[in-house]
């Protein structure tokens, strides 16, 4: 008898300590922030009544360029611009934007000059070491808020996977993205993009802040991209992965030269594909492989397709290239190869415009098939996610 209540006792006080451990979790912050209103203007909250001033900034707003140098090339990114926030009587300050177009927008508080997350908004990216708070706007249909959003479409799959690189002599992590129906439709063999991030930056980098997934989703299920399989590996060459999936503990930062080079990416990817080939259902000729990528991935992508003239049929440099000097042999290989796509995209005030340019000029000089896109802007997502919606949408048809 002692026994059984000893055991009811003890069964009642793990219950008793799950729910307080549930309650402990507590309600959330009942403050609405933010607010996306009828006009597609934005009201964002924050509850600090011991604050002395409380100011938002986030890249919906006027961008401060910023200029700095990187390994002896001076660029340019657009920061956030910073407002101001009205306090009231209850101790909540507020601010609201004005209307906005659809699109994935980023924000922070600055609360007595410190950085400070809304703690009423759970939805949040990391950039190499930054958290930000986001929100999608979506003022009609079909807009970047549309296509960077989940909808009522099939969706495909998001994974991460391990695999050995011998060259590196190390296990290594990367992201993989198939879509809707890949399991079921055992077969069909699917082509491969192989999508590269920026300084910094890791194999979570493009299916986090490049809204990968539900551009894919998006795209594949309107019939304006090719169903596809979307390879994300980890571009920075002595990381096994990204922060909290590696072995060690780090702290991701900018890249610093060591971590821009290209070579042992071009020597080590080899591995990647060898490893999608036998491990997926993919088409393996040319034209059913494309590379791509973003500033540091940019120039990797282009420099995989120079060193593998023949592997790569679509190739992506978005805000960051191989310039032509010192390229011309391998330039002209690659066009010999006759690529199906050559694809340029910078920002109209981005630094590293002027070596796309470069690569433009030399490329029309030689009567060599290059797409450029200029869009406005500078050395943000919100260029790579377009870039990545454009190109997604030229390749393997």
């Amino acid at each position: 008898m002692k026994r059984i209540i000893l055991l009811v006792a003890l069964l009642f006080g793990l219950s008793l300590s799950g729910a307080l451990a549930q309650q402990a979790l507590g309600p959330g912050t009942g403050i609405v922030s933010p607010e996306i209103n009828p006009d597609h203007s934005v009201t964002f909250r924050l509850f600090a009544p011991k604050a002395v001033t409380v100011s938002i900034t986030g890249d919906f707003m006027p961008p401060t360029p910023v200029k700095y140098t990187q390994d002896g090339r001076e660029t340019t990114y657009d920061a956030p611009g910073v407002q101001p926030m009205k306090e009231g009587s209850d101790g909540i300050w507020t601010y609201t934007s004005q209307p906005l177009e659809g699109e994935l927008y980023s924000y922070s508080f600055i609360v007595d000059g410190q950085k400070r997350m809304d703690p009423s908004n759970i939805y949040q990216i990391r950039d190499v070491a930054t958290w930000t708070n986001y929100f999608l706007v979506s003022a009609s249909s079909g807009d970047r808020g549309h296509l960077y959003g989940v909808n009522d479409t099939p969706h495909g799959s998001l994974t991460h996977v391990w695999y050995e690189s011998p060259t590196l002599g190390m296990n290594r992590r990367m992201t993989v993205y198939t879509p809707a129906g890949y399991e079921k439709n055992t077969k069909t063999r699917y082509p491969v993009l192989y999508l590269l991030h920026g300084s910094g930056g890791d194999e979570d980098a493009w299916s986090d802040l490049g809204r990968t997934v539900q551009i894919m989703d998006n795209l594949i299920a309107e019939g304006k991209a090719e169903p596809m399989i979307v390879v994300m590996p980890n571009g920075v060459f002595f990381n096994q992965a990204a922060p909290g999936a590696a072995v060690n503990m780090f702290q991701p930062t900018m890249a610093n030269s060591r971590s821009q080079s290209t070579v042992e990416i071009e020597e080590s990817f080899p591995d990647v594909i060898a490893f999608v080939e036998k491990t997926y259902r993919v088409r393996k000729d040319r034209l059913s492989r494309a590379v791509a990528g973003l500033s540091m991935g940019g120039r990797q992508s282009g420099a995989l397709a120079l060193r593998y003239p023949t592997t790569f049929g679509y190739v992506g440099m978005f805000s960051g290239v191989q310039v032509p000097q010192g390229n011309e042999e391998a330039l002209e290989a690659l066009f010999d190869a006759k690529p199906g796509l050559v694809w340029i995209g910078v920002g109209s005030a981005d630094g590293v415009k002027v070596n796309s340019l470069k690569l433009k000029d030399y490329c029309d000089s030689k009567g060599y098939p290059v797409q450029y896109y200029e869009s406005d802007g500078g050395h943000i997502w919100r260029n790579w996610r377009l870039y990545l919606s454009i190109f997604a949408q030229k390749i393997f048809k």
